[in-house]
């Protein structure tokens, strides 16, 4: 007797579905594995940078960056990402144009920026507000709170001998900032839009004591009655 050769295209079909049917399995759990892996990369970044901000303090008789210029410029070394006092601390060297006028960090992928973010050169859309595209590229913000802003309270430099639960308090966390106010976050205003929650619905956030955790929306005290909480601890004690 002849043994059969080969499969039948009834085989052939089966085996296909199988295989299609493994991969719409697999796949969710790789993208949701690929995701994990860039939030790990990202707590690591900010954690980074809450060292970054204790080595700056140190060296700088307990005072804090100041997180925004008073009067907003669109670039200035008091925005705490272009400070390059700070910066050091994580290897970020500020780019310069051809009058040697700062620009900012570097465009692409840096200790500033997270792997989930798709445009960290851009700033976020709002109503009536277009969409700009910087020289930089920056994915984090800083606590609003930490002064010279021109936001109420918040004019002037900070101690960190201020904050008496610093583990309590957000230093930095996932951002995506209008023109209006780039790398801050707070809990009202325009810069309360800012934080992105672009983890599987949850963002990293690195406190005064430069532990790192993922946090939901819901966890997040937004709302100007909550401004002397110690998540943000606007008020000077």
């Amino acid at each position: 007797m002849r043994r059969k050769q080969g499969f039948t295209l009834v085989e052939l079909l089966v085996v296909v579905a199988i295989i299609a049917l493994l991969v719409s399995i697999l796949l969710p759990s790789l993208g949701a594995a690929k995701e994990l892996a860039r939030q790990v990369v990202c707590a690591s970044s900010l954690r980074n940078l809450g060292l970054a901000v204790n080595f700056y303090t140190n060296e700088n008789d307990d005072w804090l960056a100041s997180a925004e210029p008073p009067n907003r410029e669109p670039v200035s070394e008091q925005h705490w990402f272009m400070n390059e006092g700070l910066l050091q601390y994580v290897g970020v060297s500020l780019s310069y144009d051809g009058q040697g006028q700062m620009i900012g960090p570097p465009e692409k992928a840096s200790a500033l920026t997270c792997p989930s973010h798709r445009e960290p050169n851009k700033t976020r859309m709002r109503q009536g507000e277009p969409s700009i595209t910087h020289d930089y590229a920056l994915s984090y913000g800083m606590n609003g709170t930490w002064g010279l802003g021109g936001r109420p309270d918040h004019t002037e430099y900070r101690r960190m001998q201020e904050f008496e639960t610093p583990s309590e308090v957000l230093a930095l966390a996932d951002c995506w900032g209008t023109s209006l106010g780039p790398g801050v976050v707070l809990y009202h205003a325009c810069v309360a839009e800012n934080l992105d929650y672009r983890h599987r619905d949850k963002l990293n956030i690195v406190f005064l004591d430069s532990h790192v955790t993922a946090a939901a929306k819901e966890d997040v005290p937004m709302g100007f009655w909550n401004r002397d909480k110690p998540f943000w601890s606007a008020k000077k004690p």
